[in-house]
């Protein structure tokens, strides 16, 4: 059978010098052409700016893959030898050029695969550089559905795309009893939040439900300003797509102008510390958006032995809890590793290697504490991993996440409606 890798690789090594960022004469030198005994993994993030907090999210996600594999098994197995992995990183530093520019480092430096950015506007700049070099890349975060639907080759991602997760999220919320019959929709401008707000706008109108407005704005912009039209509005549910940050300055602004609805359902991040640290006394009851928690009923499988057993790890490690980016990002690492044992070439990787990977890739099947890893071939979703369930989460008075939907999955029932502010 002939994959769509093979014709574009016939395409890519004939455009040479027209790739814009390291030209593939400059990378056919890499990989194969100097001695190395460990697997070198380069990982593009954001480890300052805006989004630094979810680059830490993703770092601690590879380091965890990585710590794991050299310190219980040596290292990846191959041809009967083991294989340290190394990750190297570069900072994205939160926006999209710099972000190509780290993804054309990690391939001057010799990486034999990438591992990809927190955030999907960065990610979007990421994989036209993985195109243009030839280099297998899995992002262990970005949601977007602009990334799978421009059909990139080298490029693939563990976590379902939002506007799956967004959708079924929004969709569980709004089969509570009693049935809301109005929603009020915003998102900050940028390329996941807004996927995820019109995934959350579809979900409703597919519902029936009356969507009262449909609101985009900027990372900056006055919340009060959001949450006045809103109140006016007077839904019974505010759906919000955005960061960590956003949320924070939404639901503050809603407890201080009195603005009650019914719930909040927010993507991204609802149960890390980070949004529990910043809402505060006003976080509890929020509900979120995820695909993986450590309570979550799924066997494990390579390396991790179940979620639990991942989260533990993490705590040991970093004194945190993992939410399901930096599970995601685990698993991203996880992939790597059982594609290598398949290639079976020793480090450092050829572009023939490189090339082969992405064949495996595209076929493998990988048991994780993560979930099962599979994806896409062809369609919309090219190369995203859509199998993993969404699940819909609400903060407790601790801050602790419950699964609340769907109903088959759910874990604890919904505080719905959820408590108003001067009753908390």
């Amino acid at each position: 059978m002939t994959r769509k890798h093979d014709d574009r690789r016939t395409f890519l090594k004939g455009v040479g010098g027209a790739a814009t960022a390291v030209g593939l004469a400059g990378c056919a030198g890499l990989g194969g052409g100097s001695e190395r005994d460990y697997f070198k993994l380069g990982a593009v993030t954001s480890l300052s700016g805006e989004l630094r907090f979810g680059g830490e999210v993703t770092q601690r996600g590879y380091d965890l893959w990585a710590d794991t594999i050299n310190e219980e098994q040596g290292g990846i197995e191959v041809g009967g030898e083991t294989y340290e992995v190394e990750i190297e990183y570069a900072d994205a530093q939160s926006t999209p050029s710099t972000g190509a520019d780290a993804a054309s480092q990690m391939i001057n430096d010799g990486a034999d695969a990438i591992l990809g950015p927190y955030s999907s506007n960065v990610t979007l700049a990421v994989c036209p550089i993985m195109e243009q070099n030839s280099m297998p890349h899995i992002s262990g975060s970005a949601e977007s559905p602009q990334i799978w639907q421009e059909g990139f080759e080298y490029s693939f991602g563990t976590i379902p795309t939002v506007s799956i997760i967004g959708n079924e999220a929004t969709s569980a919320l709004l089969n509570l009893e009693p049935q809301p019959e109005s929603v009020y929709v915003t998102a900050v401008n940028e390329p996941f939040s807004v996927a995820t707000g019109e995934a959350m706008r579809a979900a409703a109108e597919e519902a029936g439900i009356t969507v009262e407005n449909y609101e985009e704005f900027p990372r900056d912009t006055d919340y009060t300003n959001v949450v006045s039209a809103a109140q006016n509005a007077d839904p019974d549910l505010h759906l919000h797509g955005g960061h960590i940050g956003s949320h924070v300055d939404l639901v503050n602004a809603a407890e201080q102008l009195g603005y009650n609805p019914d719930g909040f359902l927010m993507h991204y991040g609802v149960n890390t510390g980070s949004y529990r640290d910043g809402a505060g006394d006003q976080g509890p009851y929020t509900f979120g958006a995820t695909v993986w928690i450590p309570g979550v009923d799924r066997s494990g499988g390579v390396l991790f032995d179940s979620p639990q057993a991942y989260a533990d790890a993490s705590q040991s490690a970093y004194d945190t809890a993992p939410d399901y980016t930096q599970a995601g990002s685990t698993a991203a690492g996880i992939v790597f590793q059982e594609a290598f044992k398949e290639l079976g070439s020793a480090p450092p990787l050829t572009q023939d290697d490189k090339d082969e990977l992405i064949g495996i890739l595209e076929e493998i099947e990988v048991n994780t504490f993560y979930g099962d890893v599979a994806f896409e071939t062809e369609g919309e979703y090219y190369h995203n991993n859509i199998n993993t369930q969404t699940l819909l989460v609400q903060l407790g008075e601790d801050g602790s996440p419950s699964i609340v939907g769907p109903e088959e999955s759910a874990t604890a029932e919904a505080n719905y409606p959820v408590p108003a502010w001067d009753e908390r």
